[in-house]
């Protein structure tokens, strides 16, 4: 039987668009009752970035620049 380890190792080997393809898949199978609550650190860090923008101290990006970024980032676009 495979490891969650040997899985892990091997989806690390992966090229950037098929890791991509694969998180896509396993996230459409995964129902919320699944899902792991964030923890205090990453509540925390939303809060102060929510702070930060209501303040204006910082700027939010289009859905259309995060989605394109993520893409180029990830390898699925040239």
């Amino acid at each position: 039987m495979t490891t969650l380890n040997e899985i892990i190792t091997a989806a690390q080997a992966l090229p950037p668009s098929d890791r991509a393809q694969l998180i896509s898949s396993l996230w459409e199978k995964s129902s919320p009752e699944e899902w792991v609550a964030p923890d205090a650190k990453w509540i925390a860090e939303c809060n102060r970035r929510s702070d930060a923008y209501d303040a204006g101290e910082m700027t939010g990006s289009s859905w259309t620049e995060v989605r394109e970024r993520a893409r180029r980032k990830a390898g699925l676009d040239g």
